[in-house]
């Protein structure tokens, strides 16, 4: 993970788990194992993914529904550059893509799952009493940058889950963690 010790893989498998743990479909738990792949990769692209997904024998339908739903939780993938200079503007962007989806869009519940992993993980960090701002350092945009993302993001999947029950305790445990973080 960013700025820690913890293996990257235990994030991946905590999202997947979460997933699942609020009715999420395989295809979205699996989506979830991969969900920062497009972003994080330079070498992957939506093609290399779905043909690396086909070519392990997972099915057409599943493997293009994986994909779907990877492409859906990333930023930044539709030909922006990902560098500290586009962040602000990504990040934006992302905010007023996600809460432009239908609510039962598949990717939503994946992006959420993700982010209350994040905000859980940084709120155990807090609690052990280390400060945001060495918590953010290896972070685009430190403290600032990150409360307006969680926030930004925060009230889309509030929006979402007004139409979308099953999101409601994944939202309510983003906002009770973004609080706490960013609270004084």
């Amino acid at each position: 993970r960013k700025g820690g010790d913890i293996p990257y893989l235990s994030h991946l498998m905590a999202v997947s788990a979460l997933v699942i743990e609020h009715g999420g479909t395989e295809d979205q738990a699996a989506a979830a194992l991969l969900h920062d792949v497009l972003e994080d990769s330079k070498d992957v692209s939506v093609n290399s993914l779905t043909w690396e997904l086909m070519a392990a024998e997972v099915p057409a339908e599943s493997a293009h529904n994986i994909v779907a739903i990877v492409q859906g939780t990333s930023d930044g993938v539709d030909g922006q550059e990902r560098t500290e200079a586009t962040w602000h503007e990504r990040k934006t962007k992302y905010h007023q893509h996600l809460a432009a989806k239908p609510s039962d869009d598949p990717s939503i519940l994946v992006s959420l799952a993700d982010k209350v992993h994040n905000a859980e993980s940084t709120l155990v960090q807090v609690r052990a009493g280390e400060t945001l701002e060495d918590i953010f350092a290896n972070f685009n945009f430190g403290r600032v940058g990150q409360e307006m993302n969680y926030r930004g993001l925060l009230a889309a999947f509030k929006k979402h889950a007004t139409s979308n029950p099953s999101l409601t305790r994944l939202v309510t445990r983003l906002e009770r963690a973004i609080e706490e973080i960013f609270t004084p």
